[in-house]
C-alpha cells in the first residue's frame, strides 16, 4: 500500500535543490522489521539525507508482520510529518514480494528474538526459515543489482542462508553488519589515547557477530591535526588492548540490555554508517569492518560470511584488505571465531534443507 507519494513540485524547499535532485533518480530502500525500534532509529538518518546524500531521492518500502501493520502505518505517518526533502514515497506492506520488488537496497532487520526458555537450536531454526524465504523471494522478484545488508542476529549466518537461496544475485551483493562492534571499538579506543573517534581509523572487527568476535587495534592509526600520524597500538598497553578492550566490546550488548532492555540508537547509527560506506565509498587509505563472503584471505574459506577489513570504491564495489600482518595472538582469535562460525553455518544450512 502506498502510504504517501509526493508530487515532484513539492519535493524541495528551493528551486536550486530541486534541480540538483532531479539529476538523481530515486532509489528504493526496503526495510524489514519496519515497525521496530532499530528501523525507527535508522529511518531518521535516511530521511535527513545523512546516508545517501541530500541530493538523492528515496522510496521507502516498509515491511513487517500483519500484527505490526498499524504500528508500521504510524511510522509512515511520522516519516510524512518529517517533511523530508529526500523521501519521495513510502510504501507500507506485509508482503515480502511487494517490499523487495524493485528495491535497490534491502536492510533485513526482522528476526525471531531470543525468548526466555528458547533453545539455541530452536532460535536458529526459526531465523533460518525467515532468511531462506527472504532469499527465495529475492531470487524470484529482486533486482540482480540489489545490495542486501543483514542486521538480524545471528547476522553472519543469516546472511549466508539468504545468499545461498538467491544464487543468481552476485555474492558480493550480500553483507552482514559488524559496524556496530567497529564503532564500539572506536568509542573505547579514542578517549583512551586522547583522540576523537574521527581521528582514529583502521580498527578491525574480525569474525562472527558473537562472543568470539575479535576487535583489533593493531592496525589502527591516529591522525591528529598538526601531529605525526601514529599507530594507536603504541599509545596503549598490550594488556588493555588484549584484555580490557576486547571484553568491553564483546559484552557491551549484554551490558546495555541489562540496563535498558534494547539497543536502538547505536544499531541504527551503525547501519547508516555501513550503508554510507557501501554506497559512497571509504576514504582513501582507510578501511572499515564488514561481514562479507570471504575471498579466501586470512585462511577463511571462500564464501564463508566473516567480518573482515574492507575498502569500498565510489561504485560500491567491496574489496577485502588482504595484506595485513597477523601476529600469533590475532591468529588465535581469528581462528577461534572461524571455528565457531563454520559450525554454526553448517548447522544452519542443514536446517534450511529440511524446512
Amino acid at each position: 500500500m502506498v502510504f504517501f507519494s509526493k508530487p515532484r513540485s513539492q519535493m524541495s524547499d528551493s528551486h536550486h535543490c530541486e534541480d540538483k535532485r532531479r539529476k538523481l533518480a530515486a532509489i528504493t530502500i526496503c526495510i524489514t522489521g519496519a515497525a521496530g525500534r532499530i528501523a525507527y532509529s535508522l529511518i531518521q538518518s535516511l530521511a535527513k539525507g545523512d546516508v545517501f546524500g541530500h541530493e538523492q531521492l528515496l522510496v521507502l518500502h516498509l515491511l513487517d508482520i500483519e500484527q505490526s501493520k498499524e504500528a508500521m502505518e504510524g511510522v509512515a505517518m511520522e516519516i510524512e510529518d518529517m517533511a523530508s526533502h529526500v523521501v519521495d514515497k513510502c510504501v507500507v506492506t506485509t508482503s515480502m514480494k511487494e517490499a523487495l520488488s524493485g528495491a535497490d537496497v534491502a536492510v533485513l532487520i526482522a528476526s525471531v528474538p531470543h525468548l526466555p526458555g528458547m533453545e539455541r537450536k530452536d532460535l536458529l531454526k526459526a531465523n533460518v526459515r525467515i532468511f531462506r524465504e527472504t532469499g527465495e523471494t529475492l531470487e524470484k522478484f529482486g533486482k540482480r543489482s540489489i545490495k542486501v545488508l543483514v542486521v538480524a542476529n545471528p547476522s553472519n549466518t543469516n546472511a549466508l542462508v539468504c545468499m545461498e537461496y538467491a544464487p543468481s544475485i552476485p555474492r558480493q551483493q550480500f553483507t552482514g553488519l559488524s559496524m556496530l562492534d567497529h564503532n564500539r571499538t572506536l568509542a573505547q579506543l579514542a578517549p583512551k589515547i586522547g583522540a576523537t573517534t574521527d581521528e582514529v581509523t583502521n580498527v578491525v572487527v574480525w569474525g562472527n557477530h558473537s562472543a568470539t568476535m575479535y576487535p583489533d587495534i593493531s592496525h589502527a592509526i591516529v591522525h591528529k591535526i598538526d601531529e605525526v600520524v601514529r599507530p594507536a597500538a603504541d599509545l596503549v598497553s598490550k594488556e588493555w588492548a588484549r584484555d580490557t578492550m576486547i571484553k568491553i566490546v564483546r559484552t557491551r550488548y549484554a551490558e546495555i540490555m541489562q540496563r535498558r532492555g534494547m539497543t536502538t540508537m547505536s544499531t541504527g547509527k551503525a547501519i547508516a554508517d555501513h550503508l554510507k560506506y557501501w554506497t559512497r565509498g571509504t576514504p582513501v587509505g582507510q578501511f572499515v569492518s564488514m561481514a562479507v563472503p570471504s575471498d579466501g584471505s586470512y585462511g577463511i574459506a571462500k564464501g564463508v560470511f566473516y567480518s573482515l577489513p574492507v575498502q569500498v570504491n565510489k561504485h560500491g564495489d567491496i574489496k577485502v584488505v588482504a595484506d595485513l600482518k597477523v601476529d600469533e595472538f590475532s591468529r588465535e582469535m581469528i581462528d577461534n571465531s572461524y571455528t565457531e562460525l563454520m559450525n554454526e553455518a553448517k548447522e544452519a544450512l542443514s536446517l534450511a534443507e529440511v524446512l
